[in-house]
């Protein structure tokens, strides 16, 4: 049983800047709103199941969640007898919970939170206390207006080589990071010139037989986080036998 009746007081810090939003939000209510906002569009984290996606030994690696396949995530019943779904705003706070050898699903929280709708979420249990969100309390949380997204440039690109001197060290550890255990066969990271919209940025060729939306979402949140100014992030993913323009990532 979990007395989970009032909101988590943290006695430890932050441990990533969505906390320091939450714990801003818990001292001063008119400030949850940021915090709310912030959780939609960073990670979330979840103990999956024995058995449900991600709860098995050796299935690993990033996923999109197709329609029919269903998540089952862990969780404890409070003490009014709700069966509640345990989420955690770091990973090591669901490790501190279930244990050492926990196996950690991450996915951003305005999916998670929209498959969740309809129950009962404890985020962040600690000391026997969370901050309880019932369906109601949920359903206000995804009403807040999405992020909006860069708008890809629709025109002709030109790829360029990337000068001497000037890789995006931080960005290229990402992209490798991303591809980590991934079938992909190669990936270049070139710059590219939008000449009809008058737009610059960096061009990733993907070159996998893996559904294409599945690895822009991927890429996009191996991204997040990242500053590219005025500047775009396009993706492109297929398959052809010519070497691409630019850094190879992988």
């Amino acid at each position: 049983m979990t007395d989970a009746t009032s909101p988590i007081v943290f006695t430890d810090n932050p441990l990533n800047p969505l906390e320091v939003a939450l714990y801003e939000g818990l001292a001063d209510p008119s400030k949850m709103g940021l915090f709310e906002r912030l959780m939609l569009e960073t990670d979330l984290y979840a103990v999956p199941e024995a058995g449900s996606i991600g709860g098995v030994n050796g299935d690993d690696g990033h996923k999109v969640l197709r329609e029919g396949e269903q998540l089952v995530l862990r969780g404890v019943v409070i003490n009014d007898g709700r069966d509640t779904v345990t989420l955690f705003t770091d990973p090591r706070r669901a490790v501190g919970m279930f244990g050492e050898n926990t196996r950690i699903l991450a996915m951003k929280g305005r999916a998670l939170l929209a498959l969740l709708q309809d129950s009962v979420v404890l985020l962040n249990p600690d000391g026997g206390k969370g901050l309880l969100l019932a369906p109601d309390q949920l359903k206000a949380v995804l009403e807040h207006a999405p992020i909006p997204a860069p708008v890809r440039p629709t025109g002709a690109v030109q790829l360029y080589a990337v000068p001497a001197g000037q890789e995006p060290v931080t960005l290229v550890t990402r992209l490798k990071e991303a591809f980590a255990g991934y079938p992909v066969e190669a990936a270049w990271l070139a710059r590219a010139a939008w000449a009809s919209d008058n737009r610059v940025g960096w061009y990733l060729d993907v070159r996998t037989d893996r559904p294409s939306d599945e690895v822009v979402a991927i890429l996009n949140r191996a991204v997040t986080g990242l500053s590219f100014g005025q500047e775009v992030f396009d993706v492109a993913v297929g398959r052809t036998a010519e070497d691409g323009v630019g850094v190879k990532v992988i």
